[in-house]
């Protein structure tokens, strides 16, 4: 009976990768969840997240064919966020559809490369080092699909401080839109 219980218990254990879109940038995401009980998960997070400065412009050539960026900054944002994932409609919706709230915090590792130059000059001579501490609410819906994946869609606020201005502000925080990829262990 243990045995059958301890499955159950760990089928509800995830891993997943997911891409990020938001205000002040995009990214990845690779995440990990715990099964706390029926409605409440703990969820741990490792982003890489290239922000953007708020007026860069992507502008094409058509007589070369090439694209130049202008207002481009090169800065990555490494939050290390945990929190939960609360279901407040468990066993309310008879599907594999399953709405949930999020709560993430956490400390933020800040990369400000030089804004000229080779990669090597850019990410190894001159980068800067900072951290911050940030965090990120909001709502999605996991779908379960039949082979135990689960697709999330997430949407919310990701509150990104500078510890001081960092490419010309003090926080780079925003409207996050997230589609992830998860698979039971």
């Amino acid at each position: 009976m243990s045995y059958l219980f301890g499955q159950e218990l760990s089928s509800l254990n995830y891993s997943g990768f997911g891409l990020d879109v938001g205000e002040s940038g995009s990214g990845l995401s690779y995440n990990r969840t715990w099964f706390k009980n029926k409605k409440l998960y703990f969820i741990g997070e490792l982003r890489i997240f290239d922000a953007k400065h708020p007026d860069e412009i992507i502008m094409q050539d058509y007589y070369t064919g090439r694209a130049y960026k202008f207002n481009n900054i090169n800065l990555l944002l490494l939050p290390l966020f945990s929190g939960f994932k609360y279901y407040p409609f468990v066993g309310k919706i008879a599907n594999n559809f399953s709405p949930f709230l999020s709560m993430k915090f956490g400390p933020i590792i800040i990369l400000d490369g030089a804004e000229s130059g080779s990669f090597k000059q850019k990410w190894h001579d001159n980068v800067q080092y900072h951290h911050s501490w940030g965090g990120f609410i909001g709502l999605g819906a996991d779908v379960i699909t039949s082979n135990n994946a689960i697709l999330t869609v997430k949407v919310g606020y990701d509150e990104l401080p500078m510890p001081q201005e960092i490419d010309g502000r003090k926080k780079y925080s925003g409207a996050l839109v997230r589609f992830g990829f998860n698979w039971k262990k």
